[in-house]
């Protein structure tokens, strides 16, 4: 089915123009309330002052006025100096003609000149007109005023004795010092002009309970003095009543001023306060003397105190301690070391950095309730308040593997301003949750921080508020344990050897740098002709030793952590090619304890384990030279998964660095390119290896073996920086392996 078209009206402007006014109209119709009825024409035909242009205080006012329809009321609203003065004619059922008439007060029309300000009319019918000063006529287009401007009905008043001038109070006399309850309190007031009310509010000595005197009346213009009264109850306490303030009322009540004891002056209109010296209102104090009422002291149950952790920029409160009634607390004061704070007059302080820091902090205050004399109360002092702390230089060290010990390292904490020695606690955690006892700044590693994220946090403290807490996560995940941890559980570096009968013998360390009684751990060991530790292989948390045969098979012995062995079975085959086998632990940082081999061809490869005593594929480590790649070298050692030590044929024993990523620094392709020189002299030692820590001083070391059987340790070696070196046995020439 097809489609009409959608047809548009076209129209032309002034058209479009009436179309929108109507929809503006309409809607303005539909959202406007409903207004009074208007007159659409003039209603007073005339209005005219019919008093003199000159009416003495006390004197009639009028006005007569003529309408076109009948009127329910005609206002006329005058303004003197003092304020608005309206005069009104009404009737009920309606004229066209009448006279507004008023008097002139002698209270409240000061001495000058009077203006007509407006004229309202009403009709019957209860339209409203507003004739106002200048000519205009509301509602707007009802016409021009046919009787002109209201102005032209200006009139004076002579009134010389009602000056516009304040009603000032000059002097406040009580008529005794002291009243008893029963008696009537009386203050006589002095003031500079008329009033029609004079009120004084006092205080007892509470500060709180108030007891009003006043007067009122309408006398005659010109000075006055009148007496303020108010009964004395039993209700009021003994003692001394200031006076808080003075409220005086006059012209009839259009202006009205308040003065206020510490001497401050509310008004509501401003009338000139003329030349009268105001009295103090310390001159209207007087006494109660009720000896079955006394005032006593406040005092509090439990002692106001600062509420808030003292913490850098901490706002501070009052926690306003408990009372025997109900009080109101004003006129906070906060100290710093006994010196008022500037602008800290409020119930709370915001503390800052700037002048806080190693100070000490309190507020003061007024407690007052009624029944009792005030008190000013003062907190607790708290602090010294906290200093900026910081702890720079934050990183782990150390050995990141299973077994190792983790270091937090961090440079000294420093505080602003200076001053005192910091304490330090530190917390290690693991994947975020607090490990049970790792509360020292260092950590041994266990088997269940595997695969999880380590972080060590150091707060350092000087004070109860000025401390700070540093967190830092270990890099990298942690490795499979070194065979440098030993195979006796007692992680301390151990050394392997197996004499001529093919009986395999562990040489405990004692941790200090000697040794524990050697004990065979195996036998028929003869068979091999490789053998070397790669430390925890299979990921189980033990110290492994491999071992290839003649026929190029690898084997797996798995450690049971005890000095003794869990099973052994074969985990490769076709290793007879390989010149060196090294365990260098983790030196892909991915956890896992991997194997650095170098061919036939003298290139050396990487073989990463895969933690369960498997591998990964293999890879080119580095080629060498283009020609014989390492052929030169005739021993290889690794003591610390990121350093490779080679021994050339001219005894230099060089350091080649990993960059944890599974290859060395800059993968240079020659050894001299990428080498530094650990030591000189090396050809003379028959054989060398890493046991790792033999001192427990938490740097792996190295040792060689001279052909006469001694066993020198080079103590820091592993670390490059040699601290000492010893021969720590002899015999060793008879073994046919050690590693």
């Amino acid at each position: 089915m097809g489609s009409t078209p959608v047809r548009f009206l076209t129209v032309s402007k002034p058209v479009r123009a009436l179309l929108v006014g109507m929809v503006i109209a309409l809607v303005a119709l539909s959202l406007a309330p409903a207004a009074p009825a208007q007159a659409a024409a003039p209603v007073l035909s005339t209005f005219a002052r019919t008093s003199p242009a000159t009416v003495d205080a006390g004197a009639p006012v009028s006005f007569a006025f003529t309408a076109t329809t009948a009127v329910k009321r005609v206002e006329v609203s005058l303004r003197s100096a003092a304020g608005t003065h309206t005069l009104a004619w009404t009737s009920s059922a309606g004229a066209t003609n009448g006279s507004v008439t008023g008097i002139a007060s002698a209270s409240s029309w000061p001495n000058g000149s009077i203006e007509v300000s407006f004229v309202q009319v009403i009709t019957t019918a209860g339209a409203s007109q507003v004739y106002y000063r200048g000519g205009n006529v509301y509602p707007p287009g009802t016409g021009a005023s046919p009787f002109g401007d209201p102005a032209a009905q200006d009139f004076t008043i002579n009134n010389p004795l009602l000056p516009y001038s304040a009603s000032v109070p000059t002097a406040m006399t009580p008529l005794t010092a002291s009243f008893t309850p029963g008696q009537s309190a009386q203050v006589q007031v002095k003031l500079s002009q008329v009033a029609q009310e004079v009120r004084l509010i006092y205080r007892d000595a509470s500060e709180v309970t108030t007891l009003e005197l006043a007067w009122a009346g309408n006398p005659a213009p010109g000075p006055l003095t009148v007496t303020a009264s108010g009964a004395v109850t039993a209700a009021q306490a003994s003692g001394n009543y200031t006076l808080d303030r003075v409220v005086i009322s006059y012209f009839d009540g259009l202006a009205k001023d308040t003065y206020l004891r510490d001497g401050a002056l509310e008004r509501t209109a401003p009338v000139p306060l003329g030349s009268a010296a105001r009295a103090a209102l310390s001159e209207g104090d007087f006494a109660v003397d009720n000896p079955a009422k006394v005032l006593q002291k406040l005092s509090y149950s439990v002692a106001p105190r600062v509420q808030g952790a003292l913490a850098p920029y901490v706002v501070l409160g009052i926690n306003r301690g408990s009372w025997p009634a109900e009080p109101t607390f004003s006129d906070f004061q906060w100290y710093r070391n006994g010196t008022p704070i500037d602008y800290a007059n409020m119930d709370s302080y915001q503390s800052n950095m700037t002048s806080d820091p190693g100070n000490m902090i309190w507020a003061k205050m007024t407690v007052r309730a009624p029944g009792y004399l005030p008190v000013v109360a003062s907190t607790d002092v708290v602090g010294p308040m906290p200093r900026r702390v910081w702890v720079s230089n934050l990183r782990i060290t150390g050995d990141a593997s299973v077994g190792g010990r983790l270091w937090l390292d961090h440079g000294p904490a420093g505080v602003d301003p200076e001053g005192g020695q910091p304490s330090y606690t530190y917390v290690w955690k693991r994947n975020g949750t607090p490990i049970p006892g790792a509360t020292s700044r260092d950590y041994k590693l266990t088997t269940a921080d595997k695969g999880v994220i380590i972080t060590a946090g150091v707060t350092a403290r000087f004070d109860a508020g000025s401390a700070v807490t540093e967190v830092v996560d270990l890099v990298g995940p942690v490795a499979d344990k070194t065979r440098g941890k030993g195979f006796n559980a007692d992680d301390t570096g151990d050394i392997f050897a197996r004499d001529g009968a093919g009986n395999l013998w562990l040489y405990p360390s004692n941790g200090s740098g000697g040794w524990l009684p050697a004990q065979r751990i195996g036998q028929g060991w003869n068979t091999f002709n490789s053998l070397f530790s790669p430390g925890d292989w299979d990921g189980d948390g033990n110290v492994d030793v491999m071992a290839r045969d003649g026929s190029g098979r690898l084997f797996l012995y798995q450690g049971n952590g005890q000095g003794g062995w869990l099973r052994a079975y074969q985990i490769g085959q076709g290793w007879g090619s390989m010149k060196d086998i090294v365990g260098p632990g983790d030196f892909n940082s991915d956890g896992t304890a991997d194997l650095i081999t170098r061919d036939a061809s003298n290139v050396l490869w990487v073989y990463p384990g895969n933690g369960r005593g498997g591998f990964l594929a293999p890879y080119v480590l580095s080629r060498g030279w283009q020609e014989g790649g390492w052929q030169e070298f005739n021993a290889f050692v690794s003591p610390d998964s990121r350093i490779i030590f080679a021994r050339d044929s001219q005894g230099n024993l060089r350091m080649y660095n990993g960059a944890g990523n599974g290859y060395f620094y800059d993968n240079a392709w020659t050894p001299n390119a990428f080498s530094a020189y650990a030591g000189y002299g090396w050809e003379g030692f028959s054989s060398i290896g890493a046991p790792g820590d033999f001192d427990s001083d938490g740097v792996p070391e190295v040792y060689g073996i001279h052909p006469d059987g001694r066993l020198t340790m080079f103590y820091g070696l592993g670390h490059v920086a040699l601290k000492r070196q010893a021969t720590i046995g002899w015999g060793w020439g008879g073994f046919t392996s050690v590693f």
